[in-house]
């Protein structure tokens, strides 16, 4: 019997664990303009930014975003994004050089948000000055988004703390669920 009671919850573990799967990517990002590590003249230019399946349509400056931050993290100007297919843009206008942060998230049909980040270089040869440094966002009625009216982008929240709480719930599940595997493996009574 008690070789019963262990090898039913070994089994009941190591079920749990092939059972369980990692979280699908969500709307992945499959490709960028400017692409990583590029090197950008300063001017106005557009952020693309192409994804595997399309964004769903969300209000302008809230779900699906784009922005530009500073090499130390400030970010410039307000997100935004505009979509086109499976595609999200928005224009930027950089005149200083230095080495600067694409900033984005995406929300996808599932319901569930991706987001990241990547580095690009701007080089002024040029001589370019801008009236308005970021991003450029007017909303289809003309109206600019400001980044005082809106979470930045470049605050992300600290990811740790969730992974930690994760860990110790999926722990516990673990366990209550062997604890009530092995009751219920000892509890039956053998047939006479």
């Amino acid at each position: 019997m008690r070789k019963l009671t262990v090898s039913a919850l070994v089994l009941a573990l190591s079920s749990i664990f092939l059972v369980s799967s990692p979280a699908q990517a969500h709307n992945e990002l499959i490709g960028e303009s400017p692409n990583a590590d590029s090197v950008v003249e300063a001017g106005t230019f557009d952020i693309r930014l192409d994804f595997d399946a399309e964004p769903i349509p969300t209000e302008f400056g809230k779900g699906n975003l784009i922005a530009i931050a500073n090499s130390v993290g400030e970010q410039l100007g307000a997100a935004c994004a505009r979509i086109e297919g499976k595609s999200m843009y928005t224009t930027v206008s950089i005149d200083e050089p230095g080495t600067y942060k694409i900033l984005w998230r995406s929300a996808s049909s599932d319901g569930h948000i991706a987001d990241g980040d990547y580095l690009i270089t701007v080089e002024n040869n040029s001589g370019y000055v801008s009236e308005q440094v970021g991003n450029q966002c007017f909303g289809d009625n003309g109206v600019e988004l400001t980044l005082e009216s809106q979470e930045p982008l470049s605050k992300k929240p600290d990811s740790t703390v969730g992974f930690v709480q994760g860990l110790i719930w999926g722990g516990a599940f673990i366990a209550a669920g062997g604890v009530l595997g092995a009751y219920l493996v000892m509890r039956r009574k053998p047939k006479k």
